[in-house]
């Protein structure tokens, strides 16, 4: 069923109205299509009605105004779009075989805190660094920008310090509290992330925060910025502290990889890796691994034992706050907030965790002893066999 209507801006706003009345956190447009929500992580469609080619063309035209060209020459385009003062959406826009596709995902107005958003209150220490290199990782829509930004929140609640962001686009707007925070987009504010790294040395920043890792020159100038004593946040899509150590250094020449290992060794303040689950009442909830500076890490990078990262971030638990991935799931579902099954979906290594579980008095006793699911044993098993 085709949608009858002359006003393709209309419609597009009726159904970002839809998504946010719905609590959706991304809409789906594309030609001679139905329009999709993603709600509590499932894809599923606002409506019976198919929004044609020339409709997903007015919309284009709407979002993009004077930066068609940009978007026909390069075949993709970021921006964002304000909907309302409360309400504002990251756009991508790119062609498919079919036409025209738009991505929006909504960015909250409100800036969580941790305790919200369930993440592990050892995070509150990021704000007393002064200088090094913290890194935010996780796949696409696993939270990253949402951690990120509470965590300089957090500062600009405590901290009286000078912020610099650089990001495409810009996604949470802060307002200054105890810092000065200045947010510049590529594109409408700096040439690229290069440019304005380099820039950013100048302006008396004590934290400069670069949306993405994406390229050798971005990595190069972050590490300068590292090296020349600034706190520098970052993200990378990479599932866990070992993943993240590999492909930052692959980023880098092989004749330069010794070097960065050391500037790593010495500088890398925090890995924050983390996963979106489900919840048992069917809500998201990350799952978090952290690995926080210690004697130990900076050891192991700089000797090329990434693989013994993990027996480090279980020692340094007590002392440091570091936590594996595995022992979070583990905790998720003591604490019932997840259940087993999905704590094994998603184990780095679901051996691992099921020895947490067959061997925790604790959660024996919750469960009762020797009822331990039989059917999930399987599923880490089978989960292992994919992974070896």
């Amino acid at each position: 069923m085709q949608i009858n209507s002359d006003d393709a801006i209309e419609i597009f706003n009726r159904y970002l109205e839809k998504l946010i009345e719905k609590e959706g956190t991304d809409l789906h447009i594309k030609s001679n299509s139905v329009i999709r929500a993603r709600i509590k992580g499932s894809i599923i469609p606002l409506g019976i009605e198919s929004v044609s080619s020339d409709d997903v063309d007015r919309i284009v035209e709407y979002l993009l105004d004077k930066d068609m060209d940009k978007f026909k020459r390069d075949y993709a385009y970021d921006t964002i779009y304000i909907l309302d003062e409360k309400h504002r959406f990251r756009v991508n826009l790119y062609y498919q075989l079919k036409g025209i596709a738009i991505v929006l995902r909504l960015i909250p107005h409100q800036i969580k805190s941790f305790e919200q958003l369930n993440l592990p209150s050892a995070l509150s220490r990021i704000s007393q660094l002064q200088r090094g290199l913290v890194l935010v990782t996780g796949t696409t829509g696993c939270g990253k920008s949402t951690t990120l930004a509470s965590i300089v929140e957090d500062i600009n609640r405590q901290s009286h310090r000078h912020v610099i962001t650089i990001e495409d686009p810009i996604e949470y707007v802060y307002d200054d509290d105890k810092c000065v925070i200045e947010q510049r987009s590529i594109g409408q504010h700096a040439a690229d992330f290069g440019t304005a790294l380099r820039s950013a040395l100048r302006e008396d920043p004590d934290i400069i925060i670069v949306g993405e890792l994406r390229d050798l020159e971005t990595a190069r100038n972050v590490l300068q910025a590292v090296n020349t004593g600034h706190l520098v946040f970052t993200t990378l899509h990479t599932l866990d502290a070992k993943e993240t150590i590999d492909r930052l250094l692959a980023i880098f020449p092989k004749e330069e990889q010794e070097r960065v290992r050391m500037d790593l060794a010495e500088n890398l303040e925090v890995v924050i890796s983390q996963r979106m689950l489900r919840d048992v009442k069917d809500n998201l909830i990350p799952a978090v691994e952290l690995m926080f500076k210690s004697s130990r890490t900076q050891q192991l990078i700089a000797s090329s034992r990434e693989a013994e990262l993990l027996d480090a971030m279980t020692t340094d638990h007590n002392s440091f706050g570091s936590i594996p991935m595995d022992n979070s799931l583990f905790y998720l579902t003591l604490e019932g907030k997840i259940s087993e099954e999905t704590a094994y979906i998603n184990a780095t290594h679901p051996t691992n965790l099921r020895l947490m579980f067959t061997t925790s008095v604790e959660y024996q006793k919750k469960i009762g002893a020797g009822s331990l699911d039989d059917a999930v044993m399987i599923k880490g098993d089978e989960e292992d066999n994919k992974k070896n």
